[in-house]
């Protein structure tokens, strides 16, 4: 059934991991050298905590009208390294800069802050006035309209010492929130650099895992339109190496590794448990 379908897809049989890097603006923070230890995506049906610190309405930072449609999901890396950089402290930043530039989410390992209104014309995407429907012409490069005017528009943190992981985990379900809320789908979710050729979310395109967020946002999105009413809870049955959110811990053996772990799923009054095992993958 759908149930058994979407435990698969969280089966990943073998869990890679990879060396890559974070960038940011900040004098010894431009490049930033990290690990991805590797991580199954166990679904949880929590919430990304999101805290509202809406900009005034007369900030010069934005727009200070509504969308009149909105047809875009818009993912980008916040580009700031530095370790203060955190969902937080990028909520800081929007209220006390006068760089002129303004997003709906900032979203990082652990939280999320909200700093326009959900149907605010947002400053973020590089595309001028441009709307949906359009094409127009930036640095030699075909770009599409409607980035500023017709998307929803999400910072992702990259701070240093940042559990991108989590990032990726908790941007796919924010946005696969923002998905059923507007009634769009995972084809309508673009990268900063559609709107105007800016190599932008940085981090994910150049280690090459746009695709791997796409994934998360379709399970996100699966779990939230197909399973209405399930209750999923997952623990680890390899506790030295695993946690019960899926995340492998950086002390993990160097070597080809077996993980195993136990999902208990609740409908209807109805309980069953499954068992899975996956590889992870050599250091």
């Amino acid at each position: 059934g759908k149930v058994e379908d979407f435990l698969e897809r969280i089966n990943v049989k073998n869990v890679k991991n990879q060396s890559f890097y974070l960038f940011g603006c900040e004098e010894g923070y431009y490049t930033v050298k990290t690990r991805n230890y590797g991580y199954l995506p166990f679904y949880s049906n929590d919430e990304v905590k999101v805290t509202e610190d809406i900009l005034p309405d007369d900030s010069p930072l934005k727009a200070n009208r509504p969308r009149t449609s909105t047809n875009y999901i818009t993912i980008h890396n916040t580009g700031m390294a530095h370790p203060t950089a955190t969902a937080s402290g990028l909520n800081d930043y929007i209220h006390s800069t006068d760089r002129v530039a303004s997003w709906h989410f900032s979203v990082d390992d652990t939280e999320a802050y909200q700093e326009l209104k959900l149907d605010e014309i947002g400053w973020h995407a590089g595309d001028g006035s441009t709307t949906y429907g359009d094409y127009w012409l930036s640095a030699g490069v075909w770009c599409i309209g409607g980035g500023n005017r017709n998307s929803v528009g999400l910072e992702t943190c990259v701070y240093s010492g940042v559990d991108y992981n989590m990032v990726m985990r908790n941007t796919a379900k924010l946005v696969s929130k923002l998905l059923v809320h507007y009634n769009l789908t995972t084809s309508d979710i673009r990268q900063h650099y559609d709107f105007s050729g800016k190599d932008c979310p940085q981090v994910l395109r150049q280690s090459g895992r746009w695709s791997e967020q796409l994934e998360l946002i379709e399970l996100e999105y699966f779990a939230r339109t197909q399973l209405k009413g399930v209750k999923f809870e997952f623990k680890s049955l390899s506790p030295e190496i695993m946690d019960d959110k899926g995340r492998v811990f950086d002390t993990r053996p160097t070597g080809e590794t077996k993980v195993s772990y136990q999902v208990t799923v609740t409908y209807n009054n109805e309980v069953k448990t499954y068992t899975f095992e996956s590889t992870l993958n050599k250091l």
